[in-house]
C-alpha cells in the first residue's frame, strides 16, 4: 500500500511547471497589450510591434500562441474585451433595488468609469471599425451585442412582470433603443465627453423609461 504521500517533485518536473507559468504569463499579457491597444488606438492603427514591446513578449513567442494579429485580436476579443463588457454595462436587477434604480446604479457606474467616458464603448468602436469588412469579427462582435440586448430584454421584462412597468412598455425594443442610446452618448470624441455629459444625456433615457412605470 502507499503512503498517501505525494511522490517528491523531480527537477524536470519542476522546469515543466516553470515554463507551463511562463507561457501563460506571456499569452495572458499579449492579451492584456492587446486589449489597452486596440480599445485605444483601435485595430489598424495597432502594431504588433508595439503589441510586443509593450508586453516584453518576444515575436516568437508570440507566433507561438497566435499565428497572426487576427488571430491574436479575435483570442482578446473573447478573453478580455467580452468580459469587460460585462463588468462595464450591468444590466442586472440588484439585490434590494427596483428594475429603474438597477439601471440607474448602472449608469451611475458607467459615468464614473474614465475608461469608458474617455474612449467609449470598446465593443461598439471595434464593431465600427472591423464589422464592415471582416466576417469572422462581425459574427463574433455581433453576438456579444446580441447577448447584451437580450440581458437588458430581461432585466426590463422583470419590470414588467413584478408591475413596475406597465405592459404597453416592449422590453426588447426599449433595450434595442437603450443599448443604442448609451453607445451614442459614450461615442462623442474625448474633449466633448465627460462623466457629467454622460449623466446629464443619459437622464433623457432614464425619463423615457419612467414614462411606463405605475
Amino acid at each position: 500500500m502507499g503512503s498517501g504521500l505525494c511522490p517528491p517533485t523531480t527537477q524536470s518536473h519542476k522546469s515543466v511547471i516553470i515554463r507551463t507559468m511562463k507561457k501563460r504569463t506571456a499569452r495572458e499579457k499579449l492579451l492584456d497589450v492587446t486589449f489597452q491597444e486596440v480599445y485605444i488606438h483601435g485595430y489598424a492603427a495597432t502594431s504588433v510591434d508595439t503589441i510586443l514591446k509593450k508586453s516584453g513578449v518576444p515575436k516568437g513567442s508570440m507566433y507561438h500562441y497566435f499565428k497572426s494579429k487576427k488571430e491574436l485580436v479575435l483570442a482578446m476579443v473573447d478573453e478580455r474585451l467580452f468580459i469587460k463588457m460585462d463588468q462595464f454595462f450591468r444590466y442586472d436587477k440588484q439585490e434590494g433595488k427596483s428594475v429603474m434604480e438597477s439601471v440607474r446604479a448602472t449608469f451611475a457606474g458607467i459615468a464614473k468609469n474614465k475608461m469608458l467616458v474617455t474612449h467609449g464603448c470598446p465593443l461598439y468602436r471595434l464593431m465600427v471599425e472591423l464589422a464592415p469588412v471582416d466576417n469572422e469579427f462581425d459574427v463574433l462582435l455581433v453576438s456579444k451585442t446580441q447577448q447584451m440586448k437580450a440581458r437588458m430584454t430581461r432585466l426590463l421584462q422583470i419590470g414588467i412582470d413584478i408591475e413596475e412597468f406597465d405592459d404597453a412598455l416592449v422590453a426588447e425594443e426599449f433595450a434595442s433603443f437603450m443599448l443604442s442610446a448609451v453607445w451614442g452618448i459614450l461615442s462623442l470624441s474625448p474633449s466633448l465627453s465627460s462623466s457629467r455629459i454622460f449623466i446629464t444625456q443619459s437622464r433623457y433615457i432614464l425619463d423615457q423609461l419612467a414614462c411606463y412605470q405605475k
